[in-house]
């Protein structure tokens, strides 16, 4: 499965959209716990899809290893995905979290961590 069809997996019953991009309000704001070229540590929906779509072709597959909802608080999903990205050959696995936050059915905010593994 990859990347996206993976995140639109997790967010399933709480956004109305079918597709990831879909699903983030243009207002939407991400963050990020670690460094790649070029990638701020926020940015909007558009610079976020603009980066991606300049930086991920070595990406070839993705899966949960953790899927947490809490809707304790009224009119805000929040969604906290462990899952791990696989690569192409020679580029190791990476495994992230991401904390997705959903009001009025629409992502408004989504948080990246990158899980260091020791290897």
């Amino acid at each position: 499965m990859g990347v996206f069809d993976l995140m639109v997996e997790g967010l399933k019953d709480h956004v109305d959209a079918e597709s990831f991009w879909d699903a983030v309000d243009e207002n939407a704001v991400f963050k990020f716990n670690y460094y790649f070229p070029n990638l701020p540590k926020e940015m909007g929906k558009l610079k976020y899809k603009e980066w991606l779509e300049e930086n991920t072709n070595s990406v070839s597959s993705a899966e949960f290893i953790n899927l947490y909802k809490d809707l304790s608080t009224p009119g805000q999903t929040t969604i906290i995905m462990q899952y791990v990205v696989r690569f192409k050959p020679g580029i190791p696995d990476m495994n992230f979290l991401s904390i997705a936050t959903v009001k009025d059915n629409k992502v408004v905010a989504w948080m990246i961590i990158w899980i260091l593994q020791n290897r």
